[in-house]
């Protein structure tokens, strides 16, 4: 029973310990700016094609117009 018990004490004390610096070391390392990273790769190329799409539809409301105006003209 002592024994079991000292094993259970022994081990939890070790998981405590993990814990208390496994979570103080891992938000000062390089998963989260590894993270961060990983975000910005994904909204840059969506930002361009946010771009891209904003400036067609731009020429696309230039060529409505002229034809509106091509169709009034006449």
């Amino acid at each position: 029973m002592k024994r079991k018990s000292t094993f259970l004490l022994t081990a939890g004390l070790a998981l405590c310990i993990t814990l208390g610096f496994g979570a103080k070391t891992f938000a000062d390392s390089e998963p989260v700016i590894a993270s961060v990273e990983w975000v910005m790769s994904k909204i840059n190329p969506l930002s361009q094609k946010v771009s891209n799409l904003e400036q067609k539809v731009t020429e696309l409301e230039s060529q409505v117009k002229q034809l509106k105006d091509q169709v009034n003209n006449k």
